[in-house]
Protein backbone atom coordinates (compact mmCIF):
# COMPACT_ATOMS: atom_id res chain seq x y z
CA UNK A 1 0.00 0.00 0.00
CA UNK A 2 2.90 2.74 0.63
CA UNK A 3 4.71 1.55 -2.20
CA UNK A 4 1.46 2.75 -4.69
CA UNK A 5 0.94 5.72 -1.75
CA UNK A 6 4.27 6.74 -2.32
CA UNK A 7 4.12 7.67 -6.05
CA UNK A 8 0.98 9.83 -5.75
CA UNK A 9 2.06 11.89 -2.94
CA UNK A 10 5.27 12.89 -5.37
CA UNK A 11 3.19 13.62 -8.67
CA UNK A 12 0.45 15.66 -6.05
CA UNK A 13 3.65 17.23 -4.75
CA UNK A 14 5.03 17.87 -8.72
CA UNK A 15 1.77 18.85 -10.19
CA UNK A 16 -0.80 20.53 -7.34
CA UNK A 17 -3.32 17.97 -6.28
CA UNK A 18 -5.45 20.02 -3.80
CA UNK A 19 -5.25 18.34 -0.25
CA UNK A 20 -6.87 20.23 3.11
CA UNK A 21 -4.24 18.72 5.14
CA UNK A 22 -1.22 16.53 5.03
CA UNK A 23 1.85 15.73 7.33
CA UNK A 24 5.47 15.12 6.09
CA UNK A 25 8.37 13.35 8.16
CA UNK A 26 11.90 14.55 7.45
CA UNK A 27 14.93 13.58 9.48
CA UNK A 28 13.07 12.87 12.37
CA UNK A 29 10.25 15.65 12.27
CA UNK A 30 7.02 16.34 11.49
CA UNK A 31 5.75 19.02 9.18
CA UNK A 32 2.07 19.73 8.81
CA UNK A 33 0.57 21.78 6.05
CA UNK A 34 -3.05 23.07 6.49
CA UNK A 35 -5.04 24.58 2.89
CA UNK A 36 -6.85 28.08 4.50
CA UNK A 37 -6.45 30.04 2.26
CA UNK A 38 -9.05 32.94 3.20
CA UNK A 39 -7.77 32.55 7.15
CA UNK A 40 -5.92 35.63 9.22
CA UNK A 41 -4.79 33.37 11.39
CA UNK A 42 -4.16 29.77 12.12
CA UNK A 43 -3.04 28.36 15.42
CA UNK A 44 -2.23 24.44 16.22
CA UNK A 45 -2.83 22.47 19.05
CA UNK A 46 -1.85 19.09 20.17
CA UNK A 47 -1.26 16.50 22.67
CA UNK A 48 2.53 16.58 22.73
CA UNK A 49 2.44 19.67 25.00
CA UNK A 50 -1.09 19.65 26.18
CA UNK A 51 -2.67 21.19 23.55
CA UNK A 52 -0.58 24.93 23.84
CA UNK A 53 -1.58 26.85 21.17
CA UNK A 54 1.11 27.30 18.18
CA UNK A 55 0.73 29.90 15.54
CA UNK A 56 0.84 28.56 11.92
CA UNK A 57 3.03 30.44 9.23
CA UNK A 58 1.38 31.37 6.13
CA UNK A 59 2.97 30.27 3.05
CA UNK A 60 1.50 33.15 1.29
CA UNK A 61 -0.08 29.94 -0.81
CA UNK A 62 -3.31 29.61 0.95
CA UNK A 63 -1.46 26.69 2.99
CA UNK A 64 -0.64 27.04 6.60
CA UNK A 65 2.39 25.54 8.27
CA UNK A 66 3.71 23.78 11.58
CA UNK A 67 7.08 22.46 11.51
CA UNK A 68 9.25 20.77 13.79
CA UNK A 69 7.09 18.60 15.42
CA UNK A 70 8.11 14.81 17.25
CA UNK A 71 7.38 12.06 15.21
CA UNK A 72 5.72 10.09 17.37
CA UNK A 73 1.62 9.26 18.21
CA UNK A 74 -0.04 12.33 18.99
CA UNK A 75 -3.82 14.07 18.80
CA UNK A 76 -3.99 17.60 17.39
CA UNK A 77 -6.69 20.28 15.91
CA UNK A 78 -6.48 23.59 14.52
CA UNK A 79 -7.85 26.81 15.81
CA UNK A 80 -8.71 29.29 12.05
CA UNK A 81 -9.63 32.52 12.87
CA UNK A 82 -10.49 31.28 16.50
CA UNK A 83 -12.48 28.85 15.43
CA UNK A 84 -11.59 24.92 16.18
CA UNK A 85 -11.22 23.52 12.99
CA UNK A 86 -10.60 19.33 12.61
CA UNK A 87 -9.05 18.76 8.92
CA UNK A 88 -10.13 15.61 7.06
CA UNK A 89 -7.79 13.10 8.36
CA UNK A 90 -7.22 9.19 8.53
CA UNK A 91 -7.55 8.65 12.20
CA UNK A 92 -9.94 10.48 15.16
CA UNK A 93 -9.75 9.84 18.90
CA UNK A 94 -12.75 11.17 20.47
CA UNK A 95 -12.15 13.42 23.93
CA UNK A 96 -13.80 13.75 26.97
CA UNK A 97 -15.61 16.96 26.22
CA UNK A 98 -17.67 15.35 23.52
CA UNK A 99 -15.63 16.14 20.16
CA UNK A 100 -13.00 14.42 18.28
CA UNK A 101 -9.46 14.95 17.65
CA UNK A 102 -6.72 14.57 14.01
CA UNK A 103 -4.55 11.70 15.27
CA UNK A 104 -1.04 10.94 14.11
CA UNK A 105 -0.24 7.43 13.95
CA UNK A 106 3.52 7.28 12.64
CA UNK A 107 3.47 3.12 12.98
CA UNK A 108 0.47 3.11 10.48
CA UNK A 109 1.77 6.49 8.27
CA UNK A 110 4.92 5.90 7.58
CA UNK A 111 6.33 9.01 5.89
CA UNK A 112 3.19 10.82 4.77
CA UNK A 113 -0.62 11.09 5.87
CA UNK A 114 -2.93 11.89 2.60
Amino acid sequence: MIRLLLPLLLVCSLWGCTRQHYVIVEANSLTLYLQAPQATRVQFASSLDRFVLHEAVNTGNGSWVISGLAPKEFQYFYLVDGKAMLPECRFLQHDDFGTANCRYLPQVLGPAEP
